[in-house]
């Protein structure tokens, strides 16, 4: 029996081919996509198909890219929490910086990062409260604790040892309470904001940011002195 081992018969018509910056491209199209919405209306209120046609794709690019909603929002949190902690981390190499200088620098990292993504305390609140022991309750604990908030209690140990902060702080306790006052007022806002005169404006996340500095950087200072 002879075998053709000329030219491959030519692919029939369906879709192309995608390179790979192609796929990245429509991954990061529905992310965006999906982000924007929940944004807008809540990850809950948006539907798959919603999130396709804002990404101008397939629903079925959906499933092809993340398997069901559970992926799509895992990949949200993952990307999320995946900028704030490149972004840590630079602060944390940076040799330049003092320990106070660095404290200033994470709470404006976290207060524009909060900014930008708004959705994420909000769901991250909403995992925690309503799915207890799921499999994505269980990614975002890791997503967290083994991201931005464990690198924060590494290097306040390491300021701790050189009298840059404080060495009666709980860093991980220190690491918790910055994660809340960068977080927890966008929880807020929205529920108490109208009776206490703060609007969630295009300002409000840079009086945060100030607000949040001189508090923490008042407390360190005053042990210092003190010392």
């Amino acid at each position: 029996m002879n075998i053709d081992t000329q030219t491959p018969t030519p692919r029939g018509p369906g879709r192309p081919r995608q390179s790979e910056s192609e796929k990245a491209d429509v991954r990061e199209r529905l992310l965006d996509a999906a982000t924007e919405l929940a944004v807008e209306q809540g990850f809950e209120a948006c539907g798959l198909r919603e999130i396709a046609t804002r990404a101008e794709v397939s629903p079925a690019m959906i499933s092809y890219y993340f398997g069901d909603r559970d992926g799509l929002y895992e990949a949200m949190f993952g990307r999320a929490f995946e900028r704030i902690s490149e972004k840590v981390a630079a602060v944390m190499a940076d040799p330049l910086r003092s320990g106070r200088d660095r404290i200033d620098d994470l709470v404006a990292i976290q207060v524009k990062a909060i900014a930008a993504d708004p959705w994420l305390p909000k769901l991250v609140m909403r995992e925690v409260l309503a799915r207890n022991g799921s499999p994505m309750q269980e990614f975002i604990s890791d997503a967290v604790a083994k991201g931005p908030l464990q690198m924060m209690v590494d290097w306040i140990e390491q300021e701790q040892e050189r009298h840059e902060i404080r060495s009666d702080y709980d860093p991980r306790m220190l690491a918790m309470t910055i994660a809340s006052l960068t977080g927890f007022p966008f929880l807020m806002l929205p529920l108490v904001g109208d009776r206490l005169g703060l609007e969630l404006d295009d300002e409000f996340p840079d009086r945060l940011i100030a607000h949040n500095q001189k508090l923490l950087s008042n407390a360190l200072r005053a042990h210092t002195e003190e010392e």
